[in-house]
Formats: structure tokens, sequence, C-alpha cells
């Protein structure tokens, strides 16, 4: 299979997996904690491992099930990982009665469910299921080449986690089925988009992902070898909608230029496209700026997150961990810039604008 050509950014790599390799599960080392922030809110984070259990024996889906405690100011944190600093968690925990909306989070390329357990602990506290799988082929830790290939399988897999969750799993009645919700990050962002109807364009891709100077997303495709036989375009361009989900967020997506502008204008629901200011890994203007310049006016709303970069949607960093990046994998320290105090205040407006944009 062709491989991504370097690039300096280090795109495949943007989620080592020498850094999440060495994180535990977050029942490990349990320390309990409370701040005035967590005892303001409504619930606390519990969270439990989930196993999706359907007829797909071909592709497994495993990944991490958040929902609301009725315990705010409890929570643990696990401190396995010199570079992350982990989620706010109780494991187990007691879960909260009551029904509530569902969030299903699609992590990026060769990215892994603790990538958004940030926002799955937060939503959790805000009375959110929140439900997030590895997606196969394309996560840190099942990497491989036909799965890669086979990019149509990633919304299916959100699908599938629905289906489970809200027909078959034992957390089928905390569910509000009229309130479920999707958002992603970055690749997970494209992926989100399939969901709400966007389809990929193969004459779009063959045009715009001609030469060296093309999107950071081109060269992810090409290297994964999509859409180059025609069983591999048609399925690319079969539509993936789920229309059991009523609102989709974009969490600085790459992918936009591949995208059906017809499909694109067609979405109905609402759609919250958050993306970076900083623009350190894509361009904007061909990302999260034409996503919403393509989508429907009146059902979209845009947000350019000042001085926010790419890798601010994903955990906060622990203040050795650019240092130790740099050392042990050098280009890799990029994703821990600005990964302290000034990722936990962009974490901030994420939530804000996220719990605005689904509760309005």
């Amino acid at each position: 299979m062709l491989q991504p050509k370097p690039d300096p950014r280090k795109t495949v790599k943007s989620l080592l997996s020498s850094a999440f390799a060495a994180v535990a599960l977050l029942v490990t080392t349990p320390a309990l904690s409370q701040s005035e922030t967590a005892s303001q809110l409504p619930f606390g984070p519990g969270v439990t491992k989930l196993v999706v259990q359907d007829n797909r024996v071909d592709r497994k889906l495993e990944g991490d099930l958040w929902y609301p405690t009725g315990t705010p100011g409890i929570f643990q944190r696990a401190d396995k990982s010199k570079v992350w600093q982990m989620a706010d968690a109780d494991p187990e925990g007691e879960p909260a009665e009551g029904t509530f909306p569902l969030l299903v989070i699609s992590h990026g390329m060769y990215g892994n469910t603790f990538n958004q357990a940030w926002l799955a602990s937060e939503m959790a506290r805000r009375g959110y299921i929140v439900a997030l799988v590895n997606h196969p082929g394309t996560s840190t830790f099942k990497r491989d080449a036909d799965q890669a290939r086979e990019l149509w399988e990633r919304p299916v897999d959100l699908s599938r986690l629905i289906s489970y969750l809200v027909e078959t799993s034992p957390y089928k009645t905390r569910i509000d089925p009229e309130r479920i919700y999707a958002a992603g990050h970055s690749l997970g962002g494209f992926t989100t988009m399939l969901l709400a109807g966007a389809q990929f364009d193969t004459d779009r891709y063959r045009s715009v992902c001609t030469d060296d100077a093309t999107p950071v997303a081109c060269s992810v495709l090409k290297g994964w070898s999509v859409a180059e036989t025609q069983r591999d375009q048609k399925e690319m361009e079969t539509r993936r909608e789920d229309e059991r989900i009523a609102k989709f967020i974009s969490l600085d997506l790459g992918g936009t230029p591949v995208f059906s502008r017809s499909s694109l204008a067609a979405i109905d629901k609402p759609v919250l496209v958050l993306g970076s200011g900083r623009a350190d890994m894509l361009d904007q203007t061909i990302e999260s700026r034409a996503l919403s310049s393509a989508l429907p006016e009146n059902s979209h709303r845009h947000v350019e997150l000042k001085d926010a970069g790419h890798f601010d949607f994903m955990g906060v960093c622990k203040s050795a961990g650019f240092a130790i990046l740099k050392e042990h994998e050098p280009g890799d320290e990029m994703v821990c810039i600005n990964g302290g105090a000034e990722r936990e205040e962009q974490h901030r407006r994420i939530v804000r604008e996220i719990v605005h944009f689904l509760e309005q």
C-alpha cells in the first residue's frame, strides 16, 4: 500500500502510540478529589468499558461509555501517562436516575477513546451519556491497511454503536431516543459529516488531490488507497446518513475538499462547525470555513476559536509532556504546544459552545 508522503507536521503520527500505550484504564490508582467547579455541576462523571454486541464479527467495536452519576463531587484520576493528564472520572460509579441525551464521539486519525475523554467527562457532568469507540484500522492500537482503506466503515461504526445502545444494551432505558447527537474531531469530523448526509465525491477527490500541494486529507486518503477500485468508489459514495441523529458537531474536521457540494447543501439537520483559529494543522479556508460556506445558512453555526490549535480538541498535556515527546518522539511534541493552562481554557470555550448548541 502506498504511504503518505512525509509531512513536517507529522499528520499520520499526530496521535502517537508510545504516549497512549502508557495509559492505563481509568480505574487504576484512584485519587479522590473535588473542586468548586465540579461541585457546581449537577452530576458526576461515571465511566465504564463498552463492547458493542451485534452480528458484525468482522469488525469488533470497543470503547468507553461515560454517564452521569448522582455524586458530582466524587471522581478519580488515573495517573499512568507521563505526557497526558487523564480525564476526571468515577469508574463504575452509580448511575444517576433518569433519561439522558446520547452523544457519540468519533476520534481522529490513529486516535483513540482517550483523546476526547476530557469532553466526555465534562458532558457526563452536565447530564449526557457519551459513547466513544476505537475505529478498527484507523485507531492508535488497531492499525490495519485494509480496514483503513474501508473508510466508509467509520460512520457505520457509529450507527452500530447507536443501535446497540438504544436497542439491546443495558443502558437503553436511560437514553432519550429523541436526543441523539454525534461529534467528531479531525477525521472524526469527516466521519460525523458523513452521518449528517455528506457524500464522498470521487471526481472532486481526483481533481483536488493531484499534486504535492494538495490538502492534508489527500495524502492520508492516498496513503490508505481509498477509492482506488470501482467497488471502493461505490462504497465511499454510498450515503451513510443516520436519521436518528438530531444534531452534529464538527471539531476541526479534515476532508471537506472531497465532499460533494450538493450533498452538503442538502443537509437539513443542525450542524456546529468548530475550527481552529491558529490553523496549525489544517487550512481553515478549505476545511471548516469551506464546510460552513457549503452548508445551508440557517441550519448551522460556525465558530473559529481564536488562538486554538488542532490538538486543543484533545486532552491536556502535563508540564513535562512537550519535553518528553521532543526527546522520545521528535516532531510529535507539537501536540503539546500550548497544551497546559491554555488548552484548559480552550476546553472551557469548546464545552460552552457545544452545550449551547445542543440545548438551544
